[in-house]
């Protein structure tokens, strides 16, 4: 729920609006999405960059935008149209970058630290923008301490080590919120899967100062699956929350169609599978959901201040003859074999494909989002008293499958064609 979709989403007509809501958000007619991600403040996929108190060392945060006017001109009706289309929308949010002036580089951009005369004022800062938020009539289920904080980036970004963050919250971030607001829940990473296990040793640990704070990991997919070092956390910290909390295509990873008419209408099959089989094996690692990034953009991927341009699982064409329409990508329809159907509460089943349980390792490495199509994928879900069973096969060839479930006689038998995903309900 960026502040570019939000604008995108703004020059919409009411009526395609609520498409695009229901579309999501509705548990009968769409998907069923149960969670959002907000940025606090600005980020890349934002038309400006902004914060809610600009005022150079202001402390105290006198100077602070309580009405939060810049959201409420912008992402609070789209965030609020939403919440009305699912009143149970969990949102937790993140942010990108502290104001300038809080950082050493005096920049929001392009990396740079939290000072250390800052960061009380910055703990602060989150509570305010969690009350400004809730008297907006949007409450904030969590957040996250930062926004990929291992990169410094040409949009809003900001370094931490894993031991920074560590401090920060178990000094700063996590007394503040337990007092302001004891029932949101702080996420700590929020950034790629290659080196979350080690983030989540240091911020979990036994000796951590952040450890009773700390309600769980967030993690995003652009190193790679990487499924195995999510498995570890959920067996080393089976309480905490694993949580991916971004995914996406930029437009200059894995092969568009040089045709752009194609990719606006068709968008990229195999995108749809790199979904699938994320959300399939962050699940079977323990993870608790998944978070896709920008819910609609316009039909060239934006916009984006710093022109880092990607796809989403829903693109709005603003420049049709006949006026705005939503064009629906592959990424869309995967999603929903999963968020249709698991819903909260459910419980995961043990399953195992060829006698082999879990998902492995998975590559780990760089360009994101492929996916393996030797073999099937498979995850299995106790939901209101039936069985889910999301299947995935992103091979080239068809393959039998056999669904046989402990204590049950009888075998469930069909064919998973090539480049497919199936759900089956038990």
């Amino acid at each position: 729920l960026t502040q570019s979709s939000a604008y995108v989403y703004k020059q919409l007509p009411s009526d395609v609006q609520k498409e695009l809501m229901t579309s999501y958000y509705s548990a009968e007619e769409g998907l069923g999405f149960s969670v959002g991600r907000l940025p606090i403040h600005s980020c890349d996929f934002s038309v400006d960059t902004y914060t809610f108190d600009d005022v150079e060392g202001d402390t105290e945060l006198l100077s602070f935008d309580d009405e939060v006017l810049y959201d409420q001109n912008l992402s609070l009706p789209m965030i609020k149209d939403a919440l009305n289309a699912n009143p149970s929308l969990k949102l937790f949010g993140s942010p990108w970058s502290p104001p300038a002036w809080m950082k050493d580089n005096n920049d929001m951009l392009h990396g740079g630290k939290l000072l250390d005369e800052y960061r009380e004022a910055w703990a602060n800062y989150f509570s305010r923008w969690i009350d400004a938020y809730e008297n907006q009539g949007v409450g904030i289920w969590g957040v996250t301490v930062q926004n990929e904080p291992e990169a410094s980036q040409s949009w809003e970004s900001c370094i931490y080590t894993a031991e920074e963050t560590r401090d920060f919250v178990g000094d700063y971030l996590g007394p503040v919120l337990k007092e302001s607001h004891p029932s949101v829940k702080i996420f700590g990473f929020d950034h790629n899967k290659d080196h979350v296990a080690d983030w989540a040793e240091t911020l979990l640990g036994g000796n951590s100062s952040s450890a009773e704070f700390v309600d769980g990991i967030a993690f995003h997919w652009y190193s790679g699956a990487c499924f195995e070092n999510v498995a570890k956390i959920s067996e080393d910290f089976p309480e905490a929350l694993l949580l991916p909390s971004e995914a996406t295509y930029e437009l200059t990873v894995l092969d568009d169609d040089e045709d752009e008419e194609e990719w606006l209408v068709n968008g990229t099959w195999s995108k749809g599978e790199g979904y699938g089989y994320d959300i399939l094996g962050d699940l079977e690692s323990g993870g608790v959901g998944w978070t896709d990034w920008n819910i609609v953009l316009d039909q060239e991927g934006g916009p984006n201040h710093v022109g880092n341009y990607c796809d989403a699982a829903v693109v709005a064409d603003l420049k049709g003859s006949d006026g705005p329409k939503l064009y629906y990508h592959p990424q869309y329809y995967y999603m929903g074999h999963f968020s249709k159907f698991l819903k909260e509460g459910a419980k995961r089943v043990k399953s195992t494909v060829d006698g082999v349980e879990g998902m492995g390792q998975g590559d780990c490495s760089w360009p994101y989002g492929k996916c393996n199509g030797d073999v099937l994928h498979s995850t299995a879900w106790e939901v209101d008293g039936e069985l889910v069973v999301v299947v995935l096969n992103c091979g080239d060839d068809d393959k039998q499958m056999e669904l046989k479930v402990g204590g049950i006689d009888g075998i469930v038998s069909n064919q998973v064609a090539a480049h497919t995903i199936q759900t089956y309900v038990l």
